[in-house]
């Protein structure tokens, strides 16, 4: 998978453990806006999450997007995008957090079921939105001016960037 960014904060020694974690992350339009998952803060992200045990990147997507959203991704829909590394200190405990963010396009189809997000995803009031991208990375960008550079919020902030790059391109 094509490689879009290295997130390396650089704030953690080299010695510690280390966390790996594949997430994989569905970029999805419906009507012409973005399906995402906005958080009370106002931060938005692509549906989509941890990579569990034996799951492809398909299986997780899939999985996830259902979860997350209440819709059934469309397997022969779905397109890679790339990916994004993260290396950064755990905001939980003193160990390195390394994460592979996985990208796809995909389409759904369009019956949904309700959402079932994990307890940390009540906590901080996750649901469902439909934004335009400029709509999207404004979110992001409001949110890096409050709150600053949360590693998440940055990381979604340049991966939208990216798609809206990505889709300008395809126009022109």
């Amino acid at each position: 998978m094509r490689k879009l960014l290295v997130m390396d904060a650089r704030n953690y020694d080299t010695a510690l453990p280390e966390i790996y974690r594949v997430a994989v992350r569905g970029i999805i339009f419906l009507e012409g806006k973005l399906l995402l998952i906005q958080s009370c803060f106002g931060e938005v992200k692509f549906p989509g999450g941890g990579q569990e045990s034996g799951e492809s990147d398909h299986d997780t997507l899939i999985r996830e997007t259902l979860e997350e959203t209440g819709y059934h991704v469309i397997p022969d829909s779905i397109r890679e995008f790339g990916e994004v590394e993260e290396l950064r200190l755990s905001t939980l405990e003193p160990k390195i957090w390394h994460q592979i963010n996985r990208y796809y396009f995909c389409d759904v189809d369009g019956e949904k079921e309700e959402c079932h997000y994990t307890m940390s995803e009540q906590k901080h009031g996750f649901n469902q939105v439909c934004l335009t991208l400029d709509e999207a990375i404004e979110c992001n960008w409001q949110m890096l001016c409050r709150e600053g550079a949360l590693p998440w919020n940055q990381r979604e902030y340049q991966v939208l960037r990216l798609v809206k790059e990505s889709l300008q391109k395809t126009i022109d």
